[in-house]
């Protein structure tokens, strides 16, 4: 028996350990936040939806009670991001995509099951957020401003059936994050790189209440990164940025050959003090401290609903629509110059071919559809409104051992 699980362990491929790695190395940037509006390329065409619906070792990114579901497999994709956005300052637009408008996000997930019961995985994923503005440009004092935010995350996770009907799943959160922000020099404040590491849970159920209806809950807590000793001076906190936590219920019914998914999920974004604080109008204290100026994101909910139809045995195509609330307050944008997240509407087609017994390729594209946030209240905040849109297509190929 352990001559077995030796001889089947080995059998993962090793591509990703360098593949981990190489992920923490490329920039990404995500479509509510920090976060992409799924994690999976299957999960992307529809909408984002996955807490009841684990279709690949990506799975574990969402709710690891799933990767018991999924079999044996690894699956390896990216996502190539077409990026709208930047700000109007005083009535004079900027673009944010003049230096850099392709972002490039690398994913990768591989499970193995123990027994028939059990299984461990890793699920590896990109967040992040980022501008490059012309060095030219002047907005509002900042010269030349230009952010990146990427953050790798990689959940190791354990998942174990309970019966035939239900599954629990945990997961060890491991996380890298680099910052690089040019800009802010121009009006006294810090800029330069730097990054940091932390960890923290998912945990997450699974249930098939019906032979059609399966429901699933997941939480993650926060994050817990290290200060980024660059940003001291300028990030709340002396230069603290968490990964904020989360937590969502879904549902999935099947209908023959076709399957409707529903997820809500919530994103504690207004924890976060660097993100979360007042901007530089409205903060409680100097930049750097705990009440130091920030983004005025606020805790966002966000719904996702998704559509798949298998056409044969060979093609299924999918779809979805994904919204989340306002992130942004209004009241504090001129720091979004540099993460001007605006867009929360994502409209989405995917499909999947089996290429061989066990090799399938899978595509998926989603439209963010354009937001804009206008700047209220006393300058430099209410003179600042941002906008930001995107196009997004993926690519993964899974294989089944």
């Amino acid at each position: 028996m352990k001559t077995h699980f030796s001889s089947r362990l080995r059998r993962l491929p090793r591509a990703v350990l360098a593949a981990t790695c190489a992920l923490s190395t490329l920039p990404a940037l995500a479509t509510q936040g920090t976060f992409p509006h799924g994690y999976g390329v299957k999960s992307e065409g529809m909408g984002g939806v996955g807490i009841a619906l684990a279709q690949d070792g990506l799975a574990g990114a969402t709710n690891p009670a799933g990767m018991v579901r999924v079999g044996s497999r690894f699956d390896v994709g990216a996502a190539f991001l077409s990026v709208d956005n930047g700000s109007r300052f005083a009535g004079t637009t900027y673009d944010a995509t003049e230096n850099k408008g392709l972002y490039i996000i690398p994913q990768l997930g591989a499970n193995y099951m123990i027994d028939a019961d059990s299984s461990i995985g890793v699920s590896v994923v990109g967040n992040g957020v980022g501008t490059a503005y012309s060095r030219s440009a002047n907005v509002g004092g900042m010269q030349g401003p230009r952010s990146q935010l990427q953050q790798m995350v990689a959940t190791f996770s354990y998942a174990r059936k309970l019966g035939e009907a239900h599954s629990v799943g945990a997961g060890l959160v491991l996380a890298r994050q680099a910052l690089t922000i040019r800009g802010p020099s121009s009006i006294g404040l810090p800029e330069g790189h730097d990054s940091s590491y932390g960890a923290g849970i998912r945990v997450g159920w699974s249930g098939q209440l019906t032979p059609a209806l399966s429901v699933g809950a997941t939480y993650a807590s926060r994050v817990d990164m290290g200060k980024m000793d660059r940003f001291k001076g300028l990030l709340a906190e002396a230069g603290d940025m968490d990964v904020p936590a989360n937590y969502g219920l879904g549902a999935a019914y099947r209908l023959g050959a076709t399957t409707l998914a529903a997820d809500v999920m919530r994103i504690e974004w207004g924890e976060i003090r660097s993100l979360a604080n007042p901007g530089v109008t409205n903060a409680g204290g100097p930049p750097g401290s705990a009440n130091g100026p920030g983004f005025g994101w606020r805790n966002q909910s966000v719904w996702r609903v998704g559509v798949d139809h298998a056409l044969s045995d060979a093609l299924t195509l999918r779809a979805g629509y994904n919204q989340g609330t306002r992130l942004l307050n209004p009241r504090d944008t001129y720091l979004g110059v540099l993460a001007p997240s605006a867009n929360r509407r994502h409209v989405t087609v995917g499909a999947s071919y089996q290429v061989s017994r066990d090799g399938e390729l899978s595509l998926a594209y989603a439209r963010s559809i354009k937001g804009t946030t206008q700047g209220t209240g006393a300058p430099p905040d209410g003179l600042t409104d941002l906008y930001m849109g995107q196009d997004w297509l993926s690519v993964s190929y899974g294989m089944r051992f």
